[in-house]
Parts: structure tokens; C-alpha cells; sequence
């Protein structure tokens, strides 16, 4: 009862402290977190946002400040490329992920298809026609192939945001010339950064664990589930580790039955990093299962006749990593969410493909179907508005103070149609947001 009294004592000191400022002082505060840079205080945009908030009008200034550039360019790219590699850190190119979130925002889209949706975001060719110097912008190497048409856009002295096209229809490349259409689409989670992140080596699980890790803003230990069913666990974990089977069921099962349930949705996809054109620039062939390729590679398509394995990749089975062979065989991209009991229903706030279906989604599989299923939840429109907190507020709440507050603000971002850009709005005139 104390700890509650204290709450609501220093939520009452803050709302009252911010009564105390001046409407001149709000807005600059207000501009210089959403555009992520320093603005002097005769701001011109600031003294029109002062006079909205003077009349009331908090949302209007807040949305005032989202038109300057920099909130693109700076506070939405921030946030977008720290989600977007292994690194987590904002301190890295544009890329076609922090692309796709930019986009995004700006056509204030519905976010939920940053998961599942069939586009991408590249530079109107027509804005930068006669940029000097050159941006790259062959759709195969400066695009598909690695990161040179948004490294040198970024470079350049355009206004990234404005400069953005959202192209319908994302492509695969099938040698150094060709492409075709993508056969399984999944906005962002098919991207060439996301895929050269996580898809890169190993056995495709870092996939899982990332997608839960930048939009659901859990880790894997926080959902395992010992008591969940094992059955799709991958022949190469270990059942006895150290000769002790208990050890297996009572820690590896937990986080192994949620995490390899889903990884089936990634099974036709590879990423293989090599060196693209002369500049010797880092790029990757992307792999699909249907034995697109790209460069001088070849598919690892997994043809093992007893696995039947139909277009999944060569390193989701690896024979040389067995380790206990009863486990299960990927034959196919369909997966399983093992992440629906006790805490995890309410942790997750499954919805299914679309609002009140199933959340197993077993009839079907793939990158597009799982993030569907990942962007219908309720944690995804939590987790966003977690990491709008973060961005632009910069500082830490208490678990239960968090908890309600991201669960209010996700409702909020629901209610607007998944608008990213509302959202940042709703954040930052927040009484919380400020300290």
C-alpha cells in the first residue's frame, strides 16, 4: 500500500511540475526529442507548437514537430537500425530495414504490415536523378545484393524521409542480373539486413529469437515453457546434456519447444555473406527454398531422399549436428506456437492470423504467416510503444508502472490503426514521458 501511495505521490509531483512550465519551454522540449537534435530556443517551429499548447492543443504541436525532417532522418532511423542487426546499436548505416520503418512512419501506414507485408522502401529515382555524387541504384547489387544505394543515400544531402519510394512487390535475386518475385514475403523480416543479421550460418533459431526480441521486446528465457510439448524440438540439441536428462527437462526444453515450434518458418531461407563489385563492398547471396540462388552459389537445398525435405535448407537438418535422432525432422516451412500457455497467453495476447482466430497456426507456415500471427498480438503494439518510450523519453519506469502504461499507449497505437507516427505523437505529450 505504501509503494502505491508513493506512485501516485510522484505521478502527482510530475503532472504538477509540469503544470509549472512555461508552454514556450514544453514545446522546445517537445521538438528536441522527437527530432532528436538540439533546436535553439527562437525556433521558429517551436513558437508555433508554444501557441498550440498555449490553446491546448498538445497532440497538434507534438504533431507539428514530427513534419520537421530530422524526425525521420534522426529519432524514427535510430530506433529502426538499432532493431535491425545482431549489434543493436544505432551506430551503423541506413539500411533497407530502417528503410522499410521510415516508410512506414511517414505514410503513417498500418505498422502490423512491417511484418508480412509484399513492398520495400528504396530512393525515388526520379529525387535522385542528379545527385552528385552517384547514388547506386541498380535493383541487384546496390539493393538485393548489399548495402550501397542506402549507405550513399544516407550520405547524401537529401532529406532521407522524403526521399523514400515505397516500391510494391519484393524481389529475390537469382544471379547477379536477375530477380524474381519473393515467394514468401514478410516486410522487414525478409529484408537483406534482418536476413544477413540472423539467417547468416547456424539454424536459422537467432531468426525466432530476434523477431521476439526487437517486436515482442521478450527474450527467450522470459517465454520458455518446460511443460509445453517437445515434440518439434531439432535433432541437434542434446537430450541428455552431461549425461543428466533431467538437466534437458528442466532448463533446454523450456526455451527449445517455443523457440524451434517457430523456427519451421524460416526453413527455406538461407543467408550466405560474400563480397559484392569492385569496392569490395560486404553483401550476401539470400537463399529460397524453391532453389533461387544468387552469385556464383548454389542452393544447399536439403535433397536427402528419407527427409524429403521439399526446398528446406541444407543446415536446418545438418546430419553432422545430430545429436539425438528421435528429435524432429523440418520437411516444410509450417510451424508452431508453443508460447500459448499459462503466463505466455497473457504475456503475448495472442490473437491468431487476424483478430479472434487461431494462434497455433499449424495449417500453414512461412515468414509471411508467422508475422502475421506476430503483428496481430497485443505485445507488438506494447512492444512499440516501449521502444517509442525508450527513443524519446530516455528513462527508465518501474515494472508495474511500465506495464500499464505500454499496455494503455499500445491500446492507443491499436485505435489509430496501427499509425506509427501517432504513436511517437501520444508518447512524447505524455505526463511520463517527461521526468
Amino acid at each position: 500500500m505504501k509503494a502505491v501511495v508513493a506512485l501516485l505521490c510522484i505521478f502527482s509531483a510530475a503532472q504538477s511540475f509540469a503544470q509549472d512550465r512555461s508552454p514556450q519551454d514544453e514545446a522546445l522540449w517537445i521538438l528536441n526529442r522527437l527530432t532528436g537534435v538540439r533546436n535553439p530556443a527562437d525556433s521558429p517551429v517551436a513558437a508555433q507548437m508554444a501557441t498550440l499548447i498555449t490553446n491546448g492543443d498538445k497532440k497538434g504541436a507534438a504533431a507539428l514537430a514530427t513534419q520537421q525532417p530530422q524526425f525521420l532522418s534522426v529519432t524514427v532511423k535510430e530506433m529502426a537500425a538499432q532493431m535491425s542487426t545482431r549489434e543493436e546499436t544505432v551506430a551503423i548505416p541506413l539500411n533497407d530495414f530502417a528503410a522499410g520503418i521510415i516508410g512506414v512512419t511517414r505514410d503513417e501506414s498500418d505498422a502490423r504490415e512491417l511484418l508480412h507485408g509484399n513492398f520495400y522502401y528504396t530512393a525515388d529515382p526520379a529525387k535522385i536523378a542528379a545527385v552528385t555524387p552517384v547514388i547506386p541504384n541498380n535493383l541487384l547489387t546496390d539493393i538485393l545484393l548489399s548495402n550501397l544505394h542506402y549507405n550513399a543515400l544516407e550520405r547524401s544531402n537529401l532529406d532521407v524521409g522524403a526521399t523514400l519510394l515505397r516500391v510494391e512487390g519484393q524481389q529475390i535475386p537469382t544471379s547477379a542480373t536477375t530477380s524474381i518475385a519473393n515467394p514468401d514475403p514478410a516486410g522487414i523480416l525478409t529484408s537483406h539486413a534482418f536476413l544477413a543479421a540472423h539467417a547468416v550460418a547456424g539454424t536459422n533459431r537467432r531468426l525466432v529469437e530476434y523477431t521476439f526480441r526487437e517486436f515482442m521486446c521478450t527474450e527467450m528465457i522470459g517465454m520458455a515453457d518446460t511443460g509445453a510439448p517437445d515434440v518439434r524440438i531439432g535433432r541437434d540439441i542434446e537430450r541428455s546434456p552431461g549425461g543428466d536428462p533431467l538437466k534437458f527437462q528442466a532448463n533446454c526444453k523450456g526455451c527449445h519447444t517455443v523457440m524451434d515450434g517457430f523456427r519451421g518458418a524460416f526453413s527455406k531461407w538461407d543467408y550466405v555473406p560474400t563480397l559484392s563489385n569492385a569496392a569490395q563492398t560486404p553483401g550476401g547471396a539470400i537463399y529460397v527454398g524453391n532453389g533461387v540462388t544468387a552469385g556464383n552459389f548454389q542452393p544447399r537445398i536439403d535433397n536427402n531422399a528419407n527427409d524429403n525435405a521439399a526446398g528446406v535448407m541444407f543446415k536446418m537438418n545438418r546430419p553432422d549436428f545430430v545429436q539425438y535422432s528421435g528429435g524432429y525432422i523440418l520437411r516444410d516451412d509450417s510451424f508452431i506456437n508453443n508460447a500459448v500457455r499459462g503466463v505466455n497467453a497473457t504475456r503475448f495476447g495472442w490473437r491468431g492470423l487476424a483478430p479472434d482466430s487461431s494462434p497455433l497456426a499449424s495449417a500453414t507456415g512461412g515468414v509471411h504467416t508467422f508475422g502475421r500471427l506476430i503483428a496481430n498480438s497485443a505485445q507488438f503494439s506494447r512492444c512499440f510503444a516501449k521502444r517509442v518510450f525508450d527513443q524519446i523519453c530516455k528513462h527508465d519506469l518501474s515494472d508495474s508502472d511500465k506495464d500499464a502504461l505500454f499496455a494503455s499507449l499500445g491500446m492507443e497505437f491499436e485505435q489509430n490503426s496501427y499509425n506509427l507516427k501517432k504513436l511517437f505523437q501520444a508518447v512524447a505529450v505524455h505526463p511520463r514521458c517527461r521526468l
